[in-house]
């Protein structure tokens, strides 16, 4: 007896490869402005260059493992850290880095830092919409908690 596949299956799993790919291409790409722009974080302050360090070689280690294995736990790692990326940068260019010599001194927003912000925005939309039923609402209600907690701290003057 032979299995064929459906023309709805065959068409669900090109579109999930596809957004995996893209998943990817965004994941390496931020990882390489990462990279880039690394040693002269390292310049600024040692802390600064590791926090860059670590970000682009876990933002390149997870473009590789998102193609190999996307399971549902790399898929939510995938969203907590670019949604900490992205809250890091939140906070940088309105508070000012938290720690070291920089400290609450507000850094400029540039073409570079948002065009990969924005990636990594759209990274995170695109490992949501591979999540599950259950799994994508729990997702979707985090990021909207996420994005309800930096509004009031803008709105108590806790963010600039």
């Amino acid at each position: 007896m032979h299995s064929a596949v459906s023309p709805a299956s065959a068409t669900r799993a090109r579109a999930m490869s596809a957004t995996l790919w893209a998943v990817a291409a965004l994941s390496l790409g931020a990882a390489w402005v990462h990279f880039a722009y690394m040693d002269s974080h390292f310049r600024e302050w040692w802390a600064y260059g590791a926090f860059f360090l670590a970000v682009g070689l876990g933002q390149a280690l997870f473009a590789v493992l998102v193609l190999v294995r996307p399971q549902r736990w790399l898929l939510l790692t995938g969203i907590a850290g670019n949604s900490a990326i992205i809250g890091m940068y939140v906070v940088s260019r309105t508070e000012g880095p938290p720690l070291g010599p920089h400290a609450r001194v507000l850094e400029p927003a540039g073409a570079v830092d948002l065009a990969t912000t924005g990636a990594e925005v759209v990274l995170v939309g695109l490992l949501v919409t591979l999540l599950g039923g259950a799994t994508r609402r729990l997702a979707v209600n985090a990021l909207l908690a996420f994005g309800v907690v930096l509004w009031v701290l803008r709105l108590t003057d806790h963010l600039a």
